[in-house]
């Protein structure tokens, strides 16, 4: 269907994705790594998005044509194996990769300062979502809720809730099975 001259890098490329999901790819440094060309990553990525094997999220921007420039972050749209360890960033991993895909997430954010937001929905109105495993930390949430004048940011965990305020920004922390379960006009 597709055409893939070196199956060597499209298997590189879907092992970056697993082996560190969510990570921003800038295609050209990806390139240079691979020693491929520019347009070859941006097919392959393609591809594997094509195939349905990796999810890719833009960088949320008001503006449609930022969006599409941005850089992107990819995670693989299914865990093959045995791929992540026991420990605590592959479990945090493994329950960030599991919440955008459940949210079939489109879209992340990232500012120039590297302040990020894990998932951001932009339905009918602009949700900031924050996925957290362990410590909680609101300065990329808070950040992101002021830019774009939002009012209410999550934090989705797999054990938590509580309610923050912080610099007069209301910040609900859900457990991630009860975000999942909401209705998206209740957020």
């Amino acid at each position: 269907m597709f055409k893939v001259r070196d199956l060597g890098v499209l298997d590189s490329l879907l092992k970056i994705i697993i082996d560190r999901p969510g990570q921003i790819i800038d295609i050209s440094d990806l390139a240079t790594e691979l020693m491929v060309s520019r347009q070859t990553v941006s097919n392959y990525l393609m591809y594997l998005q094509e195939s349905f094997l990796v999810r890719k999220l833009y960088n949320f921007s008001t503006n449609r044509r930022k969006t599409k420039r941005k850089l992107k972050k990819y995670y693989p749209a299914l865990l093959l194996g045995d791929v992540f360890e026991q420990d605590e960033l592959s479990r945090s991993q493994v329950f960030e990769w599991l919440m955008v895909n459940q949210l079939k997430a489109e879209y992340f954010w990232r500012d120039s300062y590297k302040h990020e937001v894990d998932v951001v929905i932009a339905d009918e109105k602009v949700v900031p979502v924050e996925i957290k495993a362990g410590k909680i930390e609101t300065k990329g949430l808070v950040t992101f809720m002021e830019k774009f004048g939002v009012d209410k940011g999550y934090i989705v965990t797999p054990d938590r809730e509580e309610r923050l305020e912080v610099r007069g920004n209301v910040i609900e922390v859900v457990k991630g099975y009860k975000f999942l379960m909401e209705d998206r006009n209740d957020l």
